[in-house]
C-alpha cells in the first residue's frame, strides 16, 4: 500500500525533512525491516532516546509511522512502532 501526499502540504514537507535527516532515514529503514519500540530504536542504532522520540513523533505525525501498544519485559505496555507503508509518493499537480 503506498501513501499519496500533496507536494505542497505540511506531511510532505515533514516527510521530506525527515528523508534528508540521517537519523529520520535510519529510523524509517529500521522500522521497514521490523517493528521496535523508540528503546529498541535506541539501543539499535545507537541515537539517544530523546532524539529518536523526536523524530519519531514528526514521523508518526505526518502519517507514515504508526503505534500500537503491546507489553514490554516488566509487563508494561509500550509503544510498538512501524511503517505504515514503505511506499511513499509525492502528488504535483494534476490528478
Amino acid at each position: 500500500m503506498s501513501k499519496e501526499f500533496d507536494y505542497d502540504s505540511w506531511q510532505a514537507k515533514t516527510i521530506a525533512l525527515e528523508i534528508a535527516n540521517e537519523v529520520g532515514r535510519a529510523i524509517l529503514k529500521s522500522l521497514a525491516e521490523e517493528p521496535k519500540t523508540a528503546s529498541q530504536l535506541s539501543g539499535a542504532l545507537e541515537i539517544p532516546l530523546p532524539t529518536i522520540l523526536f523524530h519519531i513523533s514528526r514521523l508518526e505525525e505526518a502519517g507514515i509511522v504508526e503505534w500500537k501498544k503491546a507489553l514490554g519485559k516488566r509487563l508494561r505496555e509500550v509503544k510498538v512502532y512501524t511503517v505504515s507503508s514503505t511506499e511513499i509518493t509525492f502528488k504535483i499537480g494534476g490528478e
